[in-house]
């Protein structure tokens, strides 16, 4: 029975990381709020967890302007066992992403500034557990079903929020081995933020914890070493590359009520610590190497693109309390 709760909680978390807008800055469109750790406890009775997050960038040069931001977010989580072999999970996540920018953007700022932007997702998750006698390679291993349904919204300041909704699930089967090594793989499916249509893309997720000191985890597109110091306190190195979009408000021209769109790529090192049973702080700071921002307009057409002549740096700060 423990074995099929861990097994439950170890599918939804993977399926998380790959669905579920980021809180502070991907980990979240996810900024970790960054990413989503395995629960490896026994889940008996309902369990809640609430997260508040920020992530700060120091400043960008794009050319013709500059800007620095931060990502304030937080995420309530409730994991409800349904029965010995099933989990469900409901997660509301919300983040804002505001900009200081100085200079001309052209189509990036008509007026004089960035609206601020703004998303929230709401994701209701359920995982089940097959029977142990299903076996193909060890009688370690156990299997696993997950299903995700959800909605989520992102928007700049000044649009209609209904503009920025789109739906989203996922499916995926799970692979337990053990209590070493998590796989999971599936497909997720989304509607898109403007021009109509859904994106179909893979879901691969893993989680191998190497020995009693190391774990080694996929988040999305990155990956995350860790070294495990003892019960309450963890290291760790990241890198991972974050994506996300927000519809506009109406701009005119060829952009109109297109997409602003922000990719990057930060990588950096990490301590977790739990300070007591119920409350957790994580902190991280690091560099982001890669930082690109661009418009698109109705159409879903690249109107202008700009990418960052050199990293900057950021530091994020994350706290869980588990009531």
């Amino acid at each position: 029975m423990l074995a099929g709760i861990r097994m439950g909680a170890a599918l939804l978390v993977a399926a998380g990381a790959l669905t579920a807008y980021p809180l502070s800055a991907q980990e979240p469109n996810g900024t970790e709020l960054t990413g989503l750790e395995a629960e490896v406890g026994v889940l008996d009775h309902l369990r809640v967890r609430l997260t508040g997050a920020d992530r700060f960038t120091s400043t960008a040069d794009f050319g013709a302007f500059e800007t620095s931001s931060h990502q304030p977010g937080g995420r309530l989580r409730i994991d409800v066992p349904v029965a010995s072999d099933a989990l469900l999970r409901l997660v509301a996540n919300g983040h804002a992403l505001l900009y200081d920018v100085d200079g001309s953007t052209s189509a990036f700022l008509p007026g004089d500034r960035f609206g601020d932007f703004y998303a929230w997702n709401i994701t209701l998750r359920g995982a089940y557990l097959l029977d142990e006698s299903i076996t193909l390679f060890s009688e370690d291993e156990r299997w696993g079903m997950l299903i995700q349904g959800g909605a989520a919204a992102a928007w700049e300041d000044g649009s209609d929020m209904g503009d920025g909704v789109r739906g989203m699930g996922s499916f995926a089967v799970g692979y337990r081995l053990g209590e070493r090594l998590e796989l999971i793989a599936g497909v997720s499916v989304r509607s898109r933020l403007a021009g109509g249509g859904v994106s179909i893309r893979p879901l691969v997720e893993f989680d191998w914890q190497i020995n009693q000191a190391w774990r080694l985890r996929s988040l999305g597109l990155g990956l995350q070493l860790e070294r495990i110091l003892n019960d309450d306190l963890t290291v760790f190195a990241r890198v991972r590359l974050e994506g996300s979009s927000y519809r506009l408000a109406d701009r005119g021209g060829e952009v109109g009520k297109g997409i602003f769109r922000s990719r990057q790529l930060p990588a950096g090192l990490g301590i977790r610590w739990r300070i007591s049973p119920s409350w957790r702080v994580r902190l991280m700071a690091g560099a982001v190497a890669y930082h690109q921002l661009r418009i698109k307009d109705d159409d879903r057409d690249t109107v202008e693109s700009e990418t960052a002549s050199s990293p900057q740096a950021f530091v994020s700060l994350r706290v869980d309390f588990r009531p």
